[in-house]
Formats: structure tokens, C-alpha cells, sequence
């Protein structure tokens, strides 16, 4: 008997240590999506300028620089699809690890009241992933069965996808070194290439002003809101923006689009951009959630509590994403916005109708999100248009 219980206890080990391996093995050879979650093991403890979001956040937003240069902690804590509820549990489990006085960016975008992803297997992948960032504690969909199936083993939920074990491994790159165009299946064109950011070198616009007070930040007058909360009409493509207005007698006249990147580079914003509004409009029944507003509220009180200053923004988006967003849905938007700013006395900038985006290619991936140049330019024009981080950066 005893010798009976030694046989079955080592040939347990000798199970557990081949399913390890086999794991291990299978972690570095498939194409998981949790690869871009590797930054997440170098999170700071001493925060001072960080920002949560979705795929908005994560490529409009480089604080690099800033650590670098100045040596100012920064951490961008932002990821693909990432609901407020997950911004929350994100914060919420870290909120030790920022110090007194720090800020938190908190980007607001079209979507963010409902939810982005409604394909089933997009929701389940961006559920898995916060198995490898949140304790189960702090995450609000923690399952034992799933944690141990698809995240601590997922070879035991290959299925097909077993045979990656006789590929070669897989390198990952980090995201704070490489921001990727956030590309969906839905926006690959019907001959299976991606349409590329655009070609480099146009000028941009004259730069705009920051109101305080929960005011709106950027340049021209369309998605500005006021302190008393009202909403100006949706900007259209052909309101003459700042690449297409006349030229005053005796200068150059300023060159459309077209002449500018290419008349196929534009059509490629123009198919993205109705990708996008499909995505984050179609299909859904309310555009204001009363439980992601309370996620919103949640992450606002604590920020509040710790001592962290919480800043609403939306980031900018191109005149082909626009154009498709209609009055009524803005005006609803503004002043969901608007409560949260009234409520919690926080500070709110809008910068997705910003002349000095919206028809400067040369600054996006697609139709709503910068590329690398662009997150450094937005990200520098944060830096002296943002009162509160103008001053923090003044005074540290």
C-alpha cells in the first residue's frame, strides 16, 4: 500500500512538472494578446503622472520623456478596449503606489459610457488578461475555474491552437518602446492589407487655449464645452477645416488633404474612420450606462480620497471619425461630462476637434489614434495647455 501512495504521489509530480513545462513552452511560442500586458510588470512605486484608458489612452499618451529627462514617475496604465470598470480595479489595486499630489489622466471617449467590445470572444480575451494583472481581490470578474484553465495553464485550453507548440518562440515588445496601430478584423481591407499612418511633414494649426475650471482645452470652437455645460454642433468635414480655408489675398493657399498625403491615404482615413464609428455605435442599445458612470465615479472619489487629482480628457480624433458623430449623441455626451465635472469640482479638456489634428494626418495611425509622433506632440502640448500639470511640472 504504502509503496502503492509513493507510485501515484510521483507520478502526480511528474505530471504537474510536464504540464509546467509544456505551458511554459506554449507561453513562448503562441501569439497571445497578453503580451502587451509585459509593461505592466514594471509599474513604479513612487507615481506622480500617470493615465488610465482604452487603446486612447495607451497611444496618445508618451510620458517617457518626462521619466527620462526630468525624472518625473510616470506610468500608463492604459490597454486595448479597457472599460472603467478595469481602470478602476487597476488604480484601485496600485493606489499606494502613487504619491501625494500625483495625477491621473482619465480619458473620456465616445464609447466610454457603454461598452466598446461586443463580440463574445473580444470580451472573453480582454477578461483573461486582467487575470495576469489583478489580484483576485481587486478583479471584478474573477473566476477560480478560468484563472487555472485559461490563464495559469492555457495549454489546457489550446485547442487547435497546440500545434504553436512546434513553432519558434514568439518575442514580444514592449509597448513603451513600440506603440502599435491598434488594428481590428473589421478594419483590414478587403485585400488584407492595413492602411498606414500617414506620410510625414505637414504643418499643423495655430494652437488653441485652456480654459480652467472644467472648461474645455484646444483650438477652435467645435466639441468645446463651457462651465455652463453647453454643447456647440458636431464639426463637419466640410466646415472648411484648418488644411482647407482660403488663403488671404497675397499668401499661398493652403493645401486640402488630398494634396497633402495623397488622395489614397485619405481614402484610407475615410474607411477607418466609418470602421471605428460602426464599431463603438452600432449595435448597442444605450450610450449611457448608468453602471459605467458609477465605474467613472468610483475611480474619481478615490483618486479624491488618496490625494491623486483626477483630469477628464478626450484625446483627438480626425475630421473621418467625426463626421459621423451625430448633435444629439454629443450633446448627451457633454453633459454626462459635465455632471462629473460639476459634482466632483474636477477639470475636463477636449482636444477631439482640435484644428490641429483633425486633418493632420501625419499625426495618426488611423482615424482616431495617434501614432508615435502624435502622442509626443499631443502629449507636449498637455505639458504647457493643462494648468494642473503645467504647475505640477513648475514646482517638481
Amino acid at each position: 500500500m504504502k509503496s502503492f501512495l509513493v507510485k501515484c504521489v510521483l507520478a502526480l509530480c511528474i505530471t504537474f512538472c510536464c504540464l509546467f513545462y509544456l505551458d511554459m513552452m506554449y507561453e513562448q511560442k503562441t501569439e497571445s494578446p497578453l503580451g502587451e500586458i509585459n509593461v505592466f510588470q514594471f509599474i513604479p512605486n513612487d507615481i506622480q503622472i500617470a493615465n488610465v484608458g482604452s487603446s486612447h489612452g495607451q497611444c496618445d499618451f508618451n510620458w517617457i520623456p518626462l521619466t527620462k529627462e526630468r525624472g518625473i514617475s510616470t506610468f500608463n496604465f492604459a490597454l486595448t478596449s479597457q472599460s472603467y470598470e478595469y481602470d478602476y480595479a487597476l488604480i484601485n489595486m496600485h493606489q499606494d503606489d502613487f504619491v501625494e499630489g500625483s495625477l491621473l489622466f482619465i480619458p473620456v471617449s465616445y464609447f466610454s459610457f457603454n461598452r466598446e467590445a461586443t463580440d463574445p470572444n473580444d470580451i472573453e480575451a480582454i477578461s483573461v488578461r486582467y487575470y495576469r494583472l489583478l489580484s483576485p481581490k481587486y478583479n471584478p470578474d474573477y473566476s477560480l475555474y478560468k484563472d487555472l484553465v485559461a490563464v495559469r495553464f492555457p495549454v489546457l485550453s489550446a485547442g487547435e491552437k497546440i500545434f504553436d507548440l512546434f513553432k519558434p518562440p514568439v518575442t514580444f515588445p514592449s509597448l513603451s518602446e513600440n506603440r502599435p496601430n491598434i488594428i481590428y478584423a473589421a478594419e483590414i481591407s478587403p485585400e488584407g492589407t492595413e492602411d498606414g499612418a500617414a506620410d510625414q511633414g505637414a504643418q499643423t494649426g495655430t494652437e488653441g487655449s485652456v480654459d480652467q475650471e472644467g472648461q474645455t482645452a484646444g483650438s477652435g470652437e467645435a466639441g468645446q464645452t463651457g462651465t455652463d455645460g453647453d454643447v456647440p454642433p458636431d464639426q463637419n468635414p466640410e466646415d472648411a477645416p484648418a488644411a482647407e480655408e482660403e488663403a488671404a489675398p497675397g499668401q499661398v493657399p493652403a493645401q486640402t488633404p488630398e494634396e497633402l498625403y495623397g488622395a489614397e491615404t485619405v481614402q484610407g482615413f475615410q474607411e477607418k474612420g466609418l470602421a471605428r464609428y460602426e464599431r463603438h455605435f452600432l449595435n448597442k442599445e444605450e450610450y449611457f450606462e448608468a453602471d459605467k458612470i458609477q465605474d467613472l465615479k468610483n475611480m474619481i472619489e478615490l483618486c479624491q480620497r488618496k490625494g491623486i487629482t483626477p483630469i477628464l480628457i478626450t484625446t483627438p480624433f480626425t475630421v473621418y471619425y467625426n463626421q459621423y458623430v451625430s448633435d444629439e449623441f454629443l450633446q448627451g455626451f457633454y453633459a454626462t461630462i459635465h455632471s462629473l465635472t460639476s459634482a466632483y469640482g474636477i477639470s475636463y479638456y477636449d482636444y477631439s476637434h482640435d484644428e490641429r489634428f483633425q486633418t493632420s494626418l501625419q499625426y495618426f495611425g488611423d482615424a482616431d489614434h495617434l501614432n508615435g509622433e502624435g502622442a509626443d506632440y499631443f502629449t507636449g502640448l498637455l505639458m504647457e495647455e493643462v494648468p494642473e500639470l503645467k504647475t505640477y511640472l513648475e514646482t517638481h
